[in-house]
């Protein structure tokens, strides 16, 4: 045996193993090649490289139809006035109530959003004729002999305004007992909140206040700022109270930042009395001392208890609600927030059909102060 044969591998020929290795190599390098040429040509000559993703172009810079519906779905951080959404065919429109030729005329802010001309006088006054004050000028009357003795329950739906659609069904399927809080941004919205009163429901106005993370989470023009000024905050205020009539109250739009500060918050009740309104509170500010300041002003105020559709799911709202259910059975009363979704309306419509054989009294805000 020769003294090479003994370094190799018995029955592999070394060379040819290294033949074989080099056809491999070259064939996958090949192969590659092919795969990366034949991506970079479809990529270049291919109509629509995005694989049939759904896309859209818009015109920035074309006009806003002012016949165009106006609305979102519900409340958005950073949402501006002015944005259309989509027109739907003649036959699919959704009814709307229409004006009554004995309502003051609306007319168009800089901004293009429909407001009440401030001139009118049936804008929310500090006292009526017999002294009654917004709070109690427009409060819901409650008979108070059928619910005594019962847990009460109070809804405010938010977000209204917004969407026409979701509106429109929160206004046919939520009972008049449920008060109804109005985003200043939204189109038409005196039209809405006169068939809301038409129909019962005590209203409320959301004003935007400054998150802690403002501007980046901004709640919209006219927001209340803590490094505003006295004046500024005021005109702001002013602004959002102008978008329409007959509210009892107020609540806030986010707020965590502005609700903590002592100083804007003196100011902010300081203008809400002299309007005679009253202020929910949202239970999301933790550190809030809105209701603090109220309540040493004498100011009628709640806090809401939960929020109802912290989790949009039915089934998360359905449990919510028995967890009001019981907050009204151990404490007399109870008080819960909804945003403007479908999924919100419709599970709390259902349940509110056999609130009553349950023991409970859905009633209006307004009747909560008295508790």
């Amino acid at each position: 045996m020769a003294a090479s044969d003994l370094s190799k591998p018995l029955g592999q020929d070394k060379s040819e193993a290294s033949g074989l290795s080099r056809i491999f190599m070259f064939s996958s390098f090949g192969l590659l090649a092919m795969v990366v040429l034949g991506l970079t040509s479809w990529i270049l000559l291919a109509d629509n490289p995005d694989g049939g993703l759904p896309t859209s172009e818009v015109d920035l810079a074309a006009k806003v139809d002012p016949n165009t519906r106006i609305g979102v779905v519900g409340i958005r951080p950073s949402i501006k006035p002015g944005i259309p959404e989509t027109t739907l065919p003649d036959e699919q429109q959704v009814s709307s109530p229409q004006l009554d030729a004995s309502m003051p005329a609306d007319i168009q802010d800089d901004a293009g959003i429909r407001v009440l001309d401030p001139a009118d006088p049936s804008l929310n006054a500090v006292a009526t004729a017999d002294g009654a004050v917004p709070y109690q000028a427009f409060a819901r009357p409650v008979n108070t002999d059928a619910i005594a003795g019962l847990p009460k329950i109070a809804i405010i739906m938010d977000g209204l305004g917004l969407s026409q659609t979701t509106t429109e069904e929160a206004l046919t399927l939520l009972p008049p007992d449920i008060t109804l809080a109005f985003a200043p941004y939204g189109n038409s919205l005196s039209r809405w909140t006169r068939k809301a009163r038409s129909q019962g429901h005590e209203l409320l106005v959301q004003v935007p206040m400054e998150p802690f993370d403002y501007p980046n989470n901004d709640p919209g023009p006219h927001t209340l700022l803590t490094s505003a000024n006295a004046e500024a905050n005021k005109a702001n205020l002013n602004w959002v109270l102008e978008r329409f009539d007959q509210y009892v109250g107020v609540i806030n739009y986010m707020g965590a930042r502005f609700s903590s500060d002592e100083l804007a918050g003196s100011e902010f009740m300081t203008e809400l009395k002299n309007k005679g309104l009253l202020y929910v509170e949202n239970s999301a500010q933790g550190r809030s001392r809105l209701n603090i300041i109220a309540s040493k002003m004498s100011i009628p105020n709640l806090r809401s208890d939960l929020v109802i559709d912290f989790r949009g799911r039915p089934e998360d709202i359905e449990t919510r609600l028995v967890q009001l259910e019981s907050i009204a059975q151990e404490n007399g009363s109870a008080l819960g927030v909804a945003s403007a979704f479908p999924t919100s309306i419709r599970s709390i419509s259902d349940w509110t059909q056999s609130l009553r054989q349950r023991g409970f009294a859905l009633v209006p805000i307004t009747t909560l102060l008295k508790q």
